[in-house]
């Protein structure tokens, strides 16, 4: 009800339009409106480095994308064998998948983790590296994000980090970090540094400790892991207790009331209970007591514990095959899915913690081997880790195929072209020259490009397929000889045609009387002109004004009204092109090929129209920039 005309007696006012009083809804006493998100409160790095060592489900969710993202292949893109062999070994020499796998752990596992490079260059770790005199890196040494603390007073507010090819930005990052590890307490400038960060978060955050760094896994799995663990713990629970036996005494209750009556009940349970146990058989007397077993049905707690793994899996990205080793009811056999989005999560860990970090490292390894004459100029290379998803043999087969059969298509569109003079061969074999695939689009606008082609002479040439000299006039009718003669003009006014030309496409619609294709065209009306009706009936049936209409003849005489139409061709209009009347519907364009292949289905004086175009295919203009636009596509 309307919150205007019920206003609580009790003076509480809402802004939010309605309120239902008798089911509560929308009042106080609302219960969906009682929820409120409350922050739960910062959980210590030691509860976090105790669930990563006790809870073995917690330690895979930590581990296993973080083994897995550093474990990726990845390509420099270098021409130098060479030099891909030299950094392989000094990755190696550095121990840098281990390293780089454990950096991600403690990033997932504590928000972030500080990996400091030992470089030989003759300065201290609080010193900034000195790129002319790097000798190498000795050693690779990691920190957790405990023992780190960011100097947040010395912040850069402009540049760029020198020396190094790829420059990147330094604003709002540290200078140094404080590391007090347990192995002693240092400061090291930030350009020995590769750092780690679990993701960024917002510049209000209320836990200021990870501002800089990310989150903790933990914090945002929290509730699914909790409810997992012991909805599976408790499932244990409930088959223990699926068959409760039922003692029944005569009496219990007066019993239990007399002094020492409870006594009594408990040593006759013990006796029960002990004789089941050794005997497996139970002695009651026949009297007065009764003994039964009674079985609970389980049947929804398959589905309840299903709900939590999945939970957990979405909230981890961690397909169920992984983390529990079983697929989950419903899934397919293969959980290709599952297997495809883990593996583009996999390759966002890449690219958020690993990229830059080894895109660093490999810089200093590069400066090293330059400054020491290993090298005699530094590679440009541009790193890329490869997927992880890779097709299978059936899949692989299936592209190839694929990109065979699209290949040829384009050297049959090209042999065409060629064919007719619209491509000449040596354009073909530069464009073979540039790329591996030809691109017969690219081909033709480049020579359009460099001719500045247009339509302009698809007139001449139709004109001269009407007898050499210009286009006739509409009214002088010029195809075959024929004209609209005064006893011709008693029947009628006679017709025009419109060819719609856009991108090398033929605008057609399907005609609603009879099925068949056509294009914009009917009857001239009494006090019309040709190119006043072509442009009524191209805005009657396709919605669309000509800005210019060119005509191109007369087609045969028409056999009900024995005149020529008139035909014309529109390059340029205003609108787009869709059927607004009940005469034609289906609007779209279609290539002279495909027109030629349905050429049974066209409507007779559209056919006649499309067949003066198709003997445009044979036509030699000079320059080659209008052969180009004087066929149209027939691929």
């Amino acid at each position: 009800m309307d919150q205007s005309k019920n206003e609580p007696q009790r003076g509480f006012s809402r802004l939010d339009g309605y309120m239902n009083v008798l089911n509560r809804m929308g009042t106080e006493q609302d219960s969906s409106e009682a929820y409120e998100f409350v922050p739960e409160a910062t959980i210590p790095d030691v509860d976090l480095a105790t669930h990563y060592e006790a809870n073995g489900l917690f330690t895979k969710i930590i581990d296993i994308p973080a083994e897995k993202a550093a474990t990726g292949d990845f390509d420099l893109n270098l021409s130098d064998d060479n030099v891909v062999s030299l950094v392989t070994d000094a990755l190696e020499d550095l121990d840098w998948e281990t390293t780089a796998a454990q950096a991600v752990k403690w990033s997932r596992l504590f928000g972030g983790a500080l990996a400091v490079m030992l470089i030989d260059d003759g300065r201290g770790l609080e010193e900034p590296v000195d790129w002319d005199n790097i000798k190498g890196i000795d050693e690779i040494v990691l920190f957790e994000r405990p023992v780190v603390e960011p100097d947040y007073y010395s912040m850069y507010y402009y540049g760029q980090m020198q020396g190094i090819e790829q420059a990147r930005s330094k604003f709002g990052k540290p200078q140094f970090f404080y590391v007090n590890s347990q192995y002693g307490s240092f400061v090291v400038h930030e350009s020995r540094c590769l750092i780690f960060k679990n993701g960024i978060l917002p510049e209000t955050t209320m836990q200021a400790e990870y501002r800089y760094w990310g989150l903790p896994e933990y914090i945002r799995l929290k509730r699914a892991l909790q409810e997992t663990v012991t909805e599976h713990s408790n499932g244990g629970k409930l088959l223990e207790r699926a068959v409760q036996g039922i003692y029944k005494m005569k009496g219990l209750t007066n019993m239990l009331a007399a002094e020492g009556g409870d006594d009594i009940v408990l040593r006759r349970l013990r006796t029960i209970d002990m004789a089941r146990n050794f005997l497996n058989s139970i002695v009651i007397d026949t009297e007065g007591e009764d003994y039964v077993f009674q079985s609970f049905q389980l049947s929804g707690l398959k589905d309840v514990i299903n709900v939590s793994c999945n939970m957990l899996s979405a909230v981890t990205n961690i397909p169920q095959t992984i983390l529990f080793g079983a697929s989950p009811d419903g899934m397919n056999a293969t959980g290709t899915g599952d297997l495809e989005n883990w593996y583009n999560y996999l390759g966002q860990i890449q690219k958020l913690q690993l990229r830059e970090n080894l895109q660093r490292l490999l810089d200093v390894i590069f400066r090293g081997w330059l400054n020491t004459g290993k090298l005699q100029e530094e590679p440009d290379y541009k790193l890329a880790f490869k997927p992880f998803w890779n097709l299978s043999e059936k899949e692989q087969a299936e592209l190839d195929k694929l990109k065979a059969d699209t290949e040829l298509v384009r050297a049959q569109t090209a042999q065409i072209y060629c064919d007719m003079q619209v491509l000449d061969p040596s354009e073909v074999r530069k464009g073979l020259a540039q790329s591996e695939a030809l691109d017969i689009e690219e081909l033709l606008e480049e020579g359009d490009a460099e001719g500045g082609a247009d339509f302009s002479g698809l007139e001449e040439a139709l004109a001269g397929l009407m007898g050499g000299g210009p286009p006739p006039a509409p009214d002088a009718g010029g195809d075959e000889g024929a004209e609209n003669t005064d006893e011709d003009a008693e029947q009628g006014y006679g017709s025009v045609g419109v060819l719609v030309i856009q991108d090398d496409k033929i605008l057609t619609g399907t005609r609603s009387e009879s099925g068949l294709i056509g294009g914009p065209g009917g009857h001239i009306e009494e006090g019309e002109t040709p190119e006043e009706a072509a442009a009524r009936e191209s805005l009657e049936e396709f919605n669309i004004r000509p800005t210019e209409l060119i005509p191109i003849g007369c087609g045969p005489k028409e056999p009900d009204t024995g005149l020529s139409p008139v035909l014309f061709l529109c390059t340029e209009y205003e609108g787009t092109p869709h059927c607004t009347s009940d005469e034609m519907s289906d609007a779209r364009f279609l290539t002279l090929n495909e027109l030629l292949m349905i050429r049974d289905r066209l409507f007779e004086p559209f056919a006649d129209s499309i067949a003066v175009l198709e003997r445009c295919e044979t036509l030699t203009l000079a320059p080659p920039q209008d052969r180009r636009r004087t066929a149209l596509n027939v691929s």
